[in-house]
């Protein structure tokens, strides 16, 4: 077994200053980017990729690659970038610019989309610098989806390219806000760089950052209202990490996934979240104005040994002025979701996630079915074929599956659709175990599907699917 190295530690600043004598400024928001469209249904967007700065830590700056929104004269790109929201029925068209002395894509992580617009290096060129490339799309579901890079992902998602994409609906939950949360880690030196030196263990279980975000910041502060009730939407952007979300005594009220509302709602202490997952929860708190709490992330055993840090601070949350309405109850069922028509005839693919610590001379292979990206094959699908994919992990370690372009369900143990889970794009798949998805072949063209531990897929992990007529 790989031999887990315990990670370097910083002393690092929390970037922001909370006075526990009156309720902090919630720090945690982000912009949206400019809709430029005067149709109200079409969403209209120039988005930009570019060098700029962030500031993880409290007295140093970093370089990074961000995205920024072309719209506005003199903007500066952001890490996350700007949100792009949009509604169900949309359509959205974004004008994308590559500032960057590298080629890249985008990405529209969970979205069921054409092809053409996937943002793959398989269904796209990567835009050179300089270059531009218009995405277009509808957006056919409501949920809460991002976008980043599918070129050397590992390394320029690490840098700063990542945004969320929400997507409203007709759900109706009564919240007295409605907030997204993208938790990351970055790893840093001692004077602010990012350090990207090749350590093994990265490449085993994906990069580990010694300093954790949320939203971009080290340590910023969320304020709730007393007695009122906020939909809160997470998206883990993070190269390997997985976060194990707690907020001590209050628990999650968890409404979402991947692709949109569940059925019904279930209450969690805690909230894992695996590396290109989504979930969405409501909390409620009814303490006094001005009591604190905090957003922490616990271990979880993933495997390889990583040890076990303790409760880690994501953000301090201070109970602000009381919400002044009474609020509506949540609804018992919040949308309806049909079982795929799985029979005992239905066909099985069996996909094997397999590690290799020797595999090369810079480290370690991964690959699925002994077959590494790019060399592997597609897998040949039909249009409108329904089939059951069996995801299996090896015994060493965790992975977060992702497919391209649909979704699936997840099959319970009854060998039936287990629609509680909702639509699912990103699964993890607990090491030694292994689950099996329902997948309906829609869209036409070459999908990927690889682990979402990004040095994993960019290390062998990955293949191309291609749906044909």
């Amino acid at each position: 077994m790989f031999a887990a190295i315990a990670l370097t530690s910083l002393a690092v600043g929390c970037g922001s200053s909370t006075s526990h004598a009156s309720v902090p400024v919630d720090s945690l928001g982000m912009a949206v980017l400019t809709d430029t469209n005067p149709d109200p249904n079409v969403v209209e967007v120039q988005l930009v990729a570019s060098l700029s700065v962030a500031h993880y830590l409290a007295n140093n700056s970093t370089d990074v690659w961000a995205y920024r929104d072309g719209a506005i004269d003199g903007s500066v790109g952001s890490v996350p970038g700007p949100r792009l929201v949009a509604k169900r029925g949309d359509d959205v068209i974004v004008h994308f610019k590559n500032e960057l002395p590298d080629a890249t894509t985008v990405h529209w992580h969970g979205l069921r989309l054409p092809v053409a617009s996937d943002g793959s290096t398989s269904s796209q060129a990567p835009v050179p610098p300089g270059g531009t490339f218009d995405y277009r799309f509808k957006v056919m579901d409501s949920g809460t989806f991002w976008f980043h890079p599918h070129v050397r992902g590992y390394e320029q998602i690490e840098r700063g390219l990542y945004a969320a994409l929400v997507v409203s609906g007709d759900e109706d939950l009564d919240v007295t806000a409605d907030r997204t949360f993208i938790v990351d880690d970055v790893k840093v030196t001692a004077e602010g760089p990012l350090a990207f030196d090749g350590d093994k263990l990265d490449m085993m279980v994906g990069k580990q950052g010694n300093v954790l975000l949320l939203n971009g910041q080290h340590g910023g502060t969320i304020v709730i209202d007393s007695g009122g009730r906020q939909r809160w939407r997470f998206v883990n952007s993070a190269n390997g990490r997985y976060f194990n979300l707690r907020v001590a005594d209050h628990p999650f009220v968890v409404v979402g996934s991947d692709g949109g509302l569940l059925p019904r709602s279930y209450t969690a202490d805690t909230l894992l979240i695996a590396p290109g997952e989504r979930y969405e929860v409501i909390v409620s708190f009814d303490d006094a104005e001005g009591a604190h709490a905090s957003l922490e992330t616990i271990y979880y055993n993933r495997g390889h040994e990583l040890p076990d840090q303790g409760p880690r601070v994501l953000a301090d949350i201070v109970v602000g002025p009381h919400a002044g309405r009474a609020l509506r109850p949540l609804p018992t069922v919040l949308r309806s979701i049909d079982p795929l028509p799985i029979t005992a005839s239905t066909v099985v693919k069996r996909f094997t996630l397999q590690e290799n610590e020797n595999g090369a001379a810079d480290g370690p292979t991964f690959s699925i079915n002994d077959q590494m990206w790019p060399s592997n094959p597609p897998v040949m699908v039909k249009q409108g074929d329904l089939e059951i994919w069996e995801v299996v992990s090896t015994k060493e370690m965790d992975h977060p599956f992702h497919l391209h372009g649909m979704y699936f369900q997840v099959l319970g143990a009854d060998g039936k659709p287990d629609t509680s889970r909702g639509w699912k794009d990103t699964i993890n798949i607990v090491r030694g175990t292994s689950a099996r998805l329902a997948v309906r072949y829609d869209p036409l063209g070459m999908w990927m599907f690889h682990c979402h531990i990004l040095e994993h897929a960019e290390r062998g992990m990955m293949g191309d699917l291609m749906v044909m007529k």
